[in-house]
C-alpha cells in the first residue's frame, strides 16, 4: 500500500535519457580497448591455427607479429610511465 501512496520526485530529480546515454558511453569507453585486445588475441589464435594447418612454417608469422606487438607495447608503456627517481 505504501508504494502507491508515495509522491513521484520533482521533474528535475528524475533520471532521464541523457543520464542513460552518459552511463552507456562511459561503459563503452571503459570496455573498448579490452574488447579490442580480446578480439585481436582470438583472431591471432585463429590465424595461427589456420596457417599451421595450411603450412607449418607459415604459423610463425602470427607468432612473430604478436612478439613485435608486445615489444612495441612494452616500449610505449616504458615511455609513458616513468619510474620515480630514487
Amino acid at each position: 500500500m505504501a508504494y502507491y501512496e508515495r509522491q513521484p520526485p520533482p521533474d528535475d530529480e528524475r533520471p532521464g535519457c541523457l543520464d542513460a546515454l552518459l552511463i552507456t558511453r562511459v561503459a563503452f569507453e571503459l570496455l573498448f580497448w579490452p574488447m579490442v585486445a580480446l578480439f585481436a588475441v582470438l583472431l591471432d589464435a585463429a590465424l595461427f591455427f589456420f596457417l599451421y594447418a595450411t603450412y607449418a612454417p607459415l604459423a610463425l608469422i602470427p607468432v612473430v607479429l604478436t612478439a613485435i606487438g608486445l615489444w612495441l607495447f612494452a616500449r610505449w608503456e616504458q615511455r609513458r610511465v616513468r619510474p620515480p627517481d630514487l
